[in-house]
């Protein structure tokens, strides 16, 4: 058996930098190769997402039964149990009090931000990544006996990430700018609010049955969205201060279609089809992202609950939990169907976050992710620095190993948290990036003082983490505060998606003229068949029967706009 003195002889022997170079190369090959694949096209981001559900819901429960049932089996066969019994209590309430705690100072940190943008915050710095990061590093630096530390101390640490951090999300699209309102003449509002005031996507549904998906801004309807009147017709494109105005597409009731750009209310300046399907293409998402934030303004606690608890992670956790506490071990049937699983779960993520990086980033991202930074590096420094003071003097592993978990990087399913929500997606798999980076700097730092910990006293252990805390902090406050964005900037990020053309932005006098005198001027469709409706991404446009239009505008449709039958 294993006693503590042999632990620090040992604690030398266990460092091995090249293992860890090793992984760090490995690592970042991956991520290259999923951003190569972007890059030649063979993957979209659409691809992307679409593959890190399926990590999500598959590989990451199949790893995470795995690792947490194998690394306990482990602990108990290599003669540890007598030894981690020590820390056993405190390990796991350090690793619950860590994820409240920070999840509680970012709270704290982004209380003034939207809450898009705070529920991204501080839902990623609500736990860390363990089963797709930290095992391996921990094992190269402290072998079996930080493994079976590290397995204490994720129990509670999946339960922050796969149950809080996951309400969180929903939590601030549902109370913080998710939510219904009916007003005095029986208009109803389902989605985003800020400052009491309707901003950001949502449905709205007039007395006289007319309907508006989209962007909204200040209580008027601003950006890009659908219109539907009562009676019959639509408009879909760009508003401004509630008015049709930019590039839009206007279905009359008597099935006459006027395409081009509008000023206040008015047709100016006629178009074809296809020239506004840039503009189409973009309301498309706008109303996507609305309907969403009007079924998040409805959802109730019994649903977010219900929701948690049947996601496939959770479900994981809580299945690997009861073996361990029962004592029953993985049969080797479902050991040979989940570890091949578990195996393809790490490569699948890394090639995901390539695909997803954008390493192009405006100056207003840079300044999100830097800030972010600073605040969970900070906070989860501070926490280790408190947490290494209450683990015996004697016990210089765990104070390593603990020191290290507190400053593991952002989950990777905080990407599926943000695509679920309508969080920037981009954003966040910069987040979760440049958490990694950020970790593995770190790592390398508590790879080279673990053979020394055992002769550091604990105090100047936890000093030395409260002064790297001030430094984060400090860095990330003269970062923010340099990527200051400029006016420009922030037009650029609250700007429309699809700009006008030349001849539209145009204002010379001579222009202007032109598009009075095109004023009234009306699209009308050579037809064949019935026109019955235009939609965008599902919203309907009805409009009076008319004949179906030709190939070149079937054609000229098929980007964004389609025909759908009343």
């Amino acid at each position: 058996r294993l006693t503590l003195a042999r632990f620090s002889q040992r604690i030398p022997a266990m460092t091995d930098s090249a293992v860890i170079l090793h992984r760090v190369a490995l690592n970042a090959a991956f991520i290259a190769v999923g951003y190569a694949l972007r890059a030649l096209k063979i993957l979209t981001l659409e691809d992307g997402k679409t593959v890190f559900r399926f990590a999500t819901n598959v590989t990451l429960p199949a790893l995470l039964l795995y690792v947490m049932t194998r690394a306990s089996a482990v602990g108990a066969s290599s003669g540890l149990s007598a030894t981690v019994s020590t820390v056993s209590a405190i390990i796991p309430a350090c690793s619950l009090l860590v994820g409240v705690g920070c999840s509680f100072g970012a709270y704290l940190a982004y209380r003034k931000s939207p809450a898009r943008a705070r529920g991204l915050a501080v839902g990623s710095a609500t736990g860390v990544n363990l089963g797709m990061f930290a095992y391996p590093f921990v094992e190269a630096i402290w072998g079996v006996p930080g493994l079976a530390l590290c397995a204490m101390w994720d129990a509670p640490n999946a339960v922050v990430v796969f149950g809080a951090a996951k309400a969180i999300f929903a939590a601030e699209q549902k109370h913080g700018d998710a939510s219904r309102a009916v007003h005095d003449d029986g208009g109803i509002y389902d989605g985003e609010w800020l400052d009491k005031k309707k901003h950001g996507y949502g449905c709205y549904k007039y007395p006289s049955g007319a309907t508006y998906e989209g962007q909204w801004k200040n209580n008027v309807k601003d950006g890009l969205g659908v219109y539907t009147y009562g009676k019959g017709g639509s408009y879909a494109g760009e508003f401004k201060r509630g008015r049709f105005d930019g590039t839009g597409i206007r279905v009359l009731r008597t099935g006459a279609v006027k395409a081009g750009l509008w000023e206040d209310n008015e047709f100016v300046e006629a178009t074809t089809v296809k020239d506004c399907e840039g503009t189409i293409a973009a309301t498309n998402a706008a109303v996507s992202t609305a309907r969403k934030a009007a079924e998040a303004s409805n959802l109730t606690m019994k649903d977010l609950f219900w929701k948690v608890a049947k996601f496939p992670p959770v479900i994981a956790v809580t299945l690997a939990s009861m073996m361990n506490f029962t004592g029953i071990a993985l049969p080797q049937t479902a050991s040979q169907l989940v570890v091949p699983l578990a195996n393809a779960n790490n490569p699948i993520v890394l090639l995901t976050l390539g695909v997803l990086f954008k390493p192009a980033m405006d100056r207003m991202q840079v300044q999100a992710v830097a800030k972010f930074i600073g605040v969970k590096y900070g906070l989860g420094l501070l926490s280790a620095a408190v947490c290494t003071l209450f683990i015996p003097q004697s016990f210089a592993l765990a104070r390593g190993v603990i020191a290290a978990l507190c400053v593991m990087p952002v989950p990777s399913i905080v990407m599926q948290y943000s695509a679920e929500h309508e969080n920037d997606g981009q954003l966040a798999a910069a987040i979760v990036l440049s958490s990694q980076a950020m970790t593995l700097v770190l790592i390398c730092c508590f790879a080279v003082v673990a053979p020394y910990i055992v002769s550091i006293d604990k105090v100047v252990f936890s000093g030395a983490l409260l002064a790297g805390a001030v430094a984060v902090g400090v860095a990330s406050a003269v970062g923010v505060r340099a990527l200051k964005p400029s006016r420009v900037d922030k037009a650029k990020s609250q700007g429309v998606a699809v700009a006008p053309t030349a001849s539209m932005r145009s204002t010379s006098p001579r222009n202007i003229a032109h598009r009075r005198q095109r004023r009234d001027v009306t699209v009308n469709i050579a037809v064949n068949a019935p026109l019955r409706a235009l939609t965008a991404r599902g919203s309907s446009f009805t409009s009076a029967k008319r004949s179906a239009p030709q190939a070149p505008l079937r054609a000229a449709l098929s980007g964004g706009v389609k025909l759908v039958g009343l």
